[in-house]
């Protein structure tokens, strides 16, 4: 409900409250969803090996691939819409805080918004046409994920800090995430360096979209492919425990009339 009060000359529209806690679901709808119908689509047209391909392999050919990038915009814009609000949650619930947890907190927002940008960037920059491009934009996104959910893990220990929920019940289990994420990067990153170094010292020109077991480093290619779909699930439910505290926030919105200019 959005209820509008009149204040003389300005307006202050208040509600959005009871929506923003799901942001982070729609976020999860936004991405989980644009990516399995793009790997429905790149298997159906053969673009892609049904087993285990990369996230990015099953958005890179038409159609797919603009659905891909529709659904990676859409999810970057309402990423940043939660790294702020997070932002201003935090900021709003410990005004009176150490400038420790203010400098964490900021830190946090720009790295998420960095991460946004690498979605973007993935979205926009397929990898058959700008690969190095592709694999920077990557690198933000996954990497800027891990470092946004360790500094928002550590404002949890923090021992003047308040979220307005259980911070330790949420602490714990994102200071998990936020390591199970980092040890998914490390892990994808090294398997995907040496499958295809494997892959291409017997076949330069063999295409990793279409990776089978019968070629030379498919099972390392396997572990590389695993730890990144787990990566990107992990970051979606690390974000999905913001819901409650995004609840807790209300938006309000003032609406000043600028007085008229005669001529």
């Amino acid at each position: 409900v959005v209820s509008t009060q009149s204040t003389g000359k300005s307006k202050t529209i208040e509600g959005f409250g009871s929506l923003l806690g799901y942001l982070p679901f729609c976020l999860t709808l936004l991405i989980g969803g644009g990516i399995v119908v793009c790997y429905c689509v790149a298997v159906s047209l053969g673009h892609v090996e049904a087993a285990f391909p990369y996230i990015s392999d099953t958005g890179t050919f038409p159609p797919e691939s603009c659905i891909f990038t529709l659904s990676l915009n859409c999810a970057a814009v309402v990423a940043i819409a939660i790294f702020t609000l997070k932002y201003l949650h935090v900021k709003q619930y410990n005004r009176g805080c150490s400038s420790r947890v203010r400098r964490v907190n900021t830190a946090a927002l720009i790295v998420g918004y960095t991460s946004a940008f690498g979605i973007m960037v993935v979205a926009a920059f397929q990898e058959t046409n700008v690969l190095s491009v592709h694999v920077i934009g990557a690198m933000m996104a996954f990497l800027g994920g891990t470092v946004y959910m360790f500094l928002i893990a550590s404002l949890g220990f923090m021992r003047d800090v308040n979220f307005g929920v259980n911070e330790a019940r949420y602490s714990r289990a994102r200071l998990g995430m936020a390591v199970l994420s980092l040890i998914s990067f490390i892990l994808m990153t090294v398997s995907t360096h040496v499958s295809v170094s494997q892959l291409r010292s017997e076949e330069p020109n063999a295409d990793i979209r279409k990776w089978t077991s019968s070629q030379k480093g498919y099972n390392i290619h396997v572990v590389a492919t695993a730890f990144e779909w787990v990566m990107a699930l992990d970051l979606l439910v690390f974000l999905m425990t913001f819901s409650q505290e995004l609840h807790l926030i209300q938006l309000q919105v003032g609406l000043v009339r600028q007085p008229s200019i005669s001529t």
